[in-house]
Order: structure tokens, then C-alpha cells, then sequence
């Protein structure tokens, strides 16, 4: 990696089951005061719409891009940040993703990742990714993944990564 430096912002933020509308104020919030202290790329929390595991992401999640994900790219364009974020992906009646976006600062989608390793508990709810993405950005190669793909049985999702070229891997988390 070259001498490239990035001012960072990671947004830990409460994220309420089920209320989309505040906890989209608060990552308004926080991307707002991330840019006007000269970040260029804020993380945001995993599934930060419904929040990780909740019963109304099964009913009221939205596909990509739509309604919940053209906010973020707004807010991106608005403030000329990068942003990634967690949401709950509806790929069709039956299939969601607990999905990871980075959106450019011109509020363009640059990837779009779905979680690998999920844990017993939301494989009622997400279906398991099954790809992996690098990005050029002005700030050096990104990846991404998600919370447990971080834990020690998944390692080998970083690894893959960093082999694809990753300088930087973001992981929206709830935790």
C-alpha cells in the first residue's frame, strides 16, 4: 500500500428492531458529522435497517438498490463521502441477504456483498453469499465482509480478500 492516507469514521450507533425511519435519521446523523470533520469513507452498522435478526425484515426489506438503499447513496452524493453500510437485501418473497454496500461518493453502488458466515440463528432469515469483490477507490483496493466472517472459523474470507488485492476490508457489524 502506498503512502494514501484516509480519514476514517466508523458510525457505532443504536440500531432499533424494526425502525428503519430512526435509524436511518441516526447514520444521517453520523455521515453528516463524519464529512464536515473531513472523512472521506464512514462504516456503518450491519443491517442497520431492521436490525440483525428481526421478525419485520421478512416482511418489509427491500431490494437493491430501491427505496432503503437509494437513501444511503443520496446521503453519499450529498455529503462526497463513501459510505458502507448493512442492510437486509429482498432478492424475492423468500430469499433475503444480510447485505454490505459500498456506495462511492458520487452515490454510486461500487459493491454490493452478501454474508458468508452466518451463525445458526439467521439462517431463518438470510440466505449465505457466495462471492467476493474488490473495489479501486482513490484510498487504495476495498473489500468487504460482515461481522462473523471475521470470526476464527472464516478467516480464510480476509484471507481471500487480501489475495484478491484488498488493502482495506470494511465489516459493517452489529456488535
Amino acid at each position: 500500500m502506498s503512502d494514501r492516507k484516509v480519514n476514517v469514521a466508523m458510525a457505532q450507533l443504536l440500531v432499533e428492531g424494526g425502525e428503519v425511519n430512526r435509524n436511518f435519521e441516526r447514520a444521517f446523523n453520523f455521515v453528516k458529522q463524519a464529512s464536515q470533520q473531513d472523512c472521506k469513507l464512514i462504516v456503518l452498522p450491519e443491517t442497520i435497517d431492521f436490525a440483525w435478526t428481526h421478525p419485520r425484515s421478512k416482511t418489509e426489506s427491500e431490494p437493491i438498490p430501491g427505496a432503503y438503499s437509494d437513501q444511503f447513496c443520496q446521503m453519499a452524493k450529498e455529503f462526497n463521502i463513501y459510505i458502507c453500510v448493512g442492510l437486509t437485501e429482498k432478492i424475492n418473497d423468500n430469499k433475503r441477504f444480510n447485505t454490505a454496500l459500498l456506495i462511492d461518493s458520487e452515490g454510486k453502488i461500487v459493491i454490493k456483498y452478501h454474508k458468508i458466515n452466518l451463525l445458526s440463528v439467521e439462517h431463518d432469515y438470510y440466505e449465505v453469499g457466495n462471492t467476493l469483490n474488490v473495489v479501486s477507490t482513490p484510498f487504495g483496493k476495498v473489500g468487504l465482509n460482515i461481522c462473523a466472517d471475521n470470526y476464527p472459523d472464516a478467516l480464510h474470507i480476509g484471507h481471500t480478500l487480501a489475495r484478491m488485492g484488498a488493502e482495506i476490508i470494511l465489516s459493517p457489524s452489529s456488535w
